[in-house]
Protein backbone atom coordinates (compact mmCIF):
# COMPACT_ATOMS: atom_id res chain seq x y z
CA UNK A 1 0.00 0.00 0.00
CA UNK A 2 1.22 3.40 -0.97
CA UNK A 3 1.07 6.48 2.03
CA UNK A 4 -0.61 9.60 1.45
CA UNK A 5 1.99 12.33 0.47
CA UNK A 6 1.56 15.26 3.21
CA UNK A 7 0.81 18.47 1.70
CA UNK A 8 2.73 21.71 3.28
CA UNK A 9 -0.68 22.87 5.03
CA UNK A 10 -0.65 19.31 6.98
CA UNK A 11 2.88 19.48 7.53
CA UNK A 12 4.10 19.36 11.27
CA UNK A 13 5.63 22.22 12.63
CA UNK A 14 9.19 21.78 14.33
CA UNK A 15 8.90 22.20 18.06
CA UNK A 16 11.42 22.16 21.02
CA UNK A 17 12.10 23.45 24.42
CA UNK A 18 14.12 26.82 24.65
CA UNK A 19 17.27 26.26 26.68
CA UNK A 20 16.78 29.80 28.27
CA UNK A 21 13.12 30.23 29.24
CA UNK A 22 12.09 26.51 29.13
CA UNK A 23 9.16 26.93 27.18
CA UNK A 24 7.48 25.58 24.20
CA UNK A 25 8.47 27.07 20.80
CA UNK A 26 6.98 26.27 17.42
CA UNK A 27 9.55 28.69 16.32
CA UNK A 28 12.47 27.06 17.49
CA UNK A 29 16.13 28.79 16.76
CA UNK A 30 19.89 27.14 16.71
CA UNK A 31 21.74 28.44 19.16
CA UNK A 32 24.66 26.33 19.72
CA UNK A 33 25.86 23.19 18.43
CA UNK A 34 27.21 20.52 20.76
CA UNK A 35 30.08 17.73 19.53
CA UNK A 36 30.99 14.79 19.95
CA UNK A 37 34.22 12.81 19.96
CA UNK A 38 32.04 9.73 19.59
CA UNK A 39 28.31 9.11 18.49
CA UNK A 40 26.01 12.20 17.00
CA UNK A 41 26.00 15.56 18.70
CA UNK A 42 23.44 17.77 19.21
CA UNK A 43 21.58 21.11 18.81
CA UNK A 44 20.57 23.70 21.45
CA UNK A 45 17.25 25.51 20.53
CA UNK A 46 16.14 28.68 22.32
CA UNK A 47 12.66 30.75 21.63
CA UNK A 48 13.01 33.89 18.92
CA UNK A 49 12.50 35.61 22.14
CA UNK A 50 15.63 34.59 23.73
CA UNK A 51 17.53 33.83 20.92
CA UNK A 52 19.30 37.39 20.91
CA UNK A 53 20.80 36.24 24.15
CA UNK A 54 22.97 33.91 22.47
CA UNK A 55 26.13 34.75 20.29
CA UNK A 56 25.83 33.49 16.78
CA UNK A 57 26.30 30.00 16.23
CA UNK A 58 29.91 30.51 14.71
CA UNK A 59 31.14 28.44 11.00
CA UNK A 60 32.78 25.33 11.65
CA UNK A 61 35.26 26.47 8.83
CA UNK A 62 35.93 29.88 10.63
CA UNK A 63 36.85 27.74 13.52
CA UNK A 64 40.02 26.25 12.02
CA UNK A 65 43.10 28.43 10.94
CA UNK A 66 44.36 28.22 7.09
CA UNK A 67 46.74 25.53 6.01
CA UNK A 68 47.27 27.87 3.31
CA UNK A 69 50.77 29.87 3.49
CA UNK A 70 51.60 33.27 2.57
CA UNK A 71 51.72 34.01 -1.25
CA UNK A 72 49.66 29.81 -1.84
CA UNK A 73 47.06 29.57 -3.78
CA UNK A 74 46.80 25.51 -3.96
CA UNK A 75 47.20 25.56 -7.36
CA UNK A 76 49.79 22.56 -8.32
Amino acid sequence: MSEPIPNSTSARKPVRMCVRCHRITDAPVVVAEVHQNSGPGWNMYACPQCASHFPPVPDVIDLFPSRRGPGEDGAG
